[in-house]
Formats: structure tokens, C-alpha cells, sequence
């Protein structure tokens, strides 16, 4: 197995496992930070892309703003 295939998967994981704790969660603030796993995850599936600039803005623009929703 390449190390890209193992990326790849844990990647795919964290997304899904993220993607249903926002979803099952009844906490809030819980359920914010679990969706920026899942931006993070995104993210990372855009660096494998070689699509660095939209991996950025995945994490500045998505995550950085829902991590400031959630803190107020």
C-alpha cells in the first residue's frame, strides 16, 4: 500500500467520523469543533489534489470562521 493510499484513509475516516459526531452530538460547541475536523480533513484531500491555495482557504475562511462562531 502506497503512503498516499494510507492518507487517503485516514483522511476518509476522520471525515466520516467527524461528519456523524456533527450529527449525533447534542452539544453546540462539541458538534463546531467536530465540523472543523472535518474541514481540516477536506482540506487535506485538496493537498493530495496538489491544490494547495484551496486547502488554505479551506482552513482559513471555513474552519477559522466556524471556530469563531462557536467561541461566541
Amino acid at each position: 500500500m502506497l503512503f498516499q493510499d494510507v492518507v487517503f484513509w485516514i483522511l476518509s475516516v476522520m471525515a466520516v467520523v467527524g461528519a456523524l459526531g456533527v450529527v449525533m452530538v447534542p452539544d453546540l460547541f462539541r458538534a463546531a469543533l467536530l465540523l472543523i475536523v472535518v474541514f481540516i480533513a477536506v482540506a487535506g484531500f485538496f493537498v493530495m489534489l496538489n491544490a494547495e491555495f484551496l486547502a488554505v482557504v479551506q482552513v482559513l475562511i471555513y474552519a477559522g470562521a466556524k471556530f469563531t462562531a462557536a467561541r461566541t
